[in-house]
């Protein structure tokens, strides 16, 4: 982890996963994909999961998201 508290997602020269996660005010902020990669799931599960979350009232959408924009694949 360096200073700033960013955690990035990389593969080693071995061939293993590592995770870096970028940390705000004691908050974890993962995108779709990094989420997606810590739990070897497809983007489209964790979207299922994360929609879940939010229809069962365990988070509140506007408080936990930020909106960007998608640019590529």
């Amino acid at each position: 982890m360096d200073s700033k508290g960013e955690i990035k997602i990389y593969q080693t020269q071995n061939g293993q996963t590592a995770i870096d996660v970028r940390l705000e005010n004691e908050t974890v902020w993962l995108n779709q994909d990094q989420i997606a990669l810590l739990f070897d799931k497809s983007k489209s599960t964790i979207n299922e999961h994360i929609n879940n979350v939010f229809k069962e009232g365990e988070l509140e959408k506007e408080e936990v998201v930020r909106k960007f924009r998608i640019t590529t694949q």
